[in-house]
């Protein structure tokens, strides 16, 4: 009798388990399946979630759009299960079961008593908002460049959204300029000397475009937006030097840039002009943090930017136009900032990877050779003539001391070279229309290695890590 109890005891406890197996095995497979395959039912507001996880952005970016959306979302465990495989954060996740959506509208009060009749108020005056800079749109690509507005939109869309910003027209609204202390030539990013002077080494997937071409935007309804425009250079920014500090700032669009001619800001070429600028639009970094992978740990405050640096520093730009037609923006130099960081600075070429950028540059650089020679056979009293003798003669003469963050734009005519007190003399070597940077050690701009020999950006991250770069190819 024992016996057989315990062979039936045994029997059930070897069915229970194989029950669990089973139950087991089955929930594994149906996990498997939902972690990888999206639920039918899954709302646009949690694809966009994932498309936000995919493309490496933050959790503090992500939440701040789904608190901004509006929404209310309701997960089910199949929704949860699909976000943990696409690598959402559980942060994100909490975030996304605790949103309430917009406020419920409020009940209409109840009817008032009609009132007296009362002499109305006279309307109060509204003043109206200062006027930008007079906008001139940018000139259009050379014939047979491939590069256009649609171009520009089809890139960019996955990664912001477009909207409209009179009297600029169509702008670009990245995602991270949610995040409200986001800034472009700052986050995500850093400096790179080339062969085309001072480049914006971008870690966003879409810094080929909008950190090359067209200008940046702080619209008071959008925040930063970016315009579209149609010349490539390494960066399109105005620098500044201060004591210990260098800064930076992202050009208007009111500067506009004339092919062959230069960057140009009401009317004049735009060496040392602050193009409207004031403190709050430039970062400024300290000279020994110049070289960090990373600046937000190193950003001035913004009160000493205000009482202090932006209204002792010299606008230095010095831009010019290399003898292939390329466009170097050479800012604060490459000898005086490698005297400024305790930096030898190796030169890159630059590698572009996009084959439609890429075309696009070689028909923008033999249109600038072209034009420029047509320029310089004009008459002497032809405008555009005039500018460049103009911007021969600013770049021959060096930058010129800033008062109060103001740049002194400099007048036609001889002039000297000023010096800061307690500054130091600047760099004797000044440098020179169409030869780039200075240094001897390295091959005059459109001289340099092929671009396909160019080292990678892993290179690059490698050395900025070490204190020479030059040390690196001993």
């Amino acid at each position: 009798m024992k016996t057989n109890e315990r062979i039936q005891h045994q029997g059930k406890v070897a069915v229970a388990a194989a029950c669990l197996s089973m139950a087991w095995l089955l929930w594994s497979v149906a996990n498997i399946a939902g972690a990888q395959t999206a639920p039918a039912n899954l709302s646009p507001g949690l694809q966009e979630v994932v498309k936000l996880t995919q493309a490496k952005m933050g959790d503090d970016v992500i939440t701040t759009y789904i608190k901004n959306s509006g929404q209310a979302y309701t997960l089910s465990a199949d929704d949860i299960l699909y976000l943990n495989s696409q690598g959402v954060s559980q942060a994100v996740i909490t975030t996304l079961m605790q949103s309430k959506g917009a406020a419920p509208a409020m009940p209409a009060p109840p009817p008032m008593a009609p009132a007296a009749p009362m002499t109305p108020a006279p309307p109060p005056v509204m003043t109206p908002p200062a006027q930008p800079d007079a906008y001139v749109p940018p000139a259009q690509p050379p014939p047979g460049s491939g590069i256009d507005l649609n171009y520009f939109q089809n890139r960019l869309a996955p990664y912001g959204n477009w909207v409209d910003v009179p009297p600029y027209g169509p702008a670009w609204r990245p995602t991270v300029a949610m995040d409200p202390a986001w800034r472009p030539y700052f986050n995500g990013g850093h400096w790179e000397y080339t062969d085309s002077g001072w480049y914006w080494q971008s870690d966003y997937p879409y810094g080929d475009i909008v950190f090359h071409y067209g200008r940046w935007l702080r619209d008071f309804r959008y925040g930063w937006v970016w315009i579209p425009g149609y010349q490539w250079a390494p960066a399109w920014v105005a620098w500044r030097q201060a004591d210990a500090y260098a800064g930076w700032a992202p050009l208007p669009p009111a500067a506009y840039f004339e092919p062959g001619v230069g960057l140009m800001y009401r009317g004049r070429f735009g060496l040392d002009v602050d193009f409207g600028l004031g403190y709050d639009d430039f970062v400024f970094v300290g000279y020994d943090h110049f070289w960090a992978p990373d600046y937000r740990a190193f950003l001035a405050p913004r009160i000493l930017v205000r009482d202090q640096l932006f209204g002792a520093s010299l606008v230095i730009n010095n831009y010019s136009f290399g003898p292939d037609g390329r466009f170097v923006v050479e800012g604060l130099g490459r000898d005086h900032m490698a005297l400024l960081t305790h930096h030898d600075i190796r030169s890159f070429n630059i590698v572009i990877r996009d084959a439609r950028i890429m075309q696009a540059r070689t028909v923008e650089r033999a249109f600038v050779v072209n034009r420029i020679k047509d320029i310089r056979s004009r008459p002497a009293n032809d405008p555009l003539r005039r500018a460049v003798e103009d911007r021969d003669a600013a770049v021959r003469r060096g930058p010129v001391p800033a008062e109060r963050g103001r740049a002194i734009v400099p007048d036609r005519g001889p002039a000297t070279r000023a010096t800061e007190p307690g500054r130091g003399a600047p760099d004797a070597r000044a440098i020179e229309p169409g030869r780039g940077a200075p240094d001897a050690r390295t091959p005059e701009a459109g001289r340099g290695v092929p671009e396909s020999r160019t080292p990678d950006a892993e290179t690059r991250g490698a050395e900025r890590g070490s204190g020479s770069k030059d040390s690196k190819d001993k």
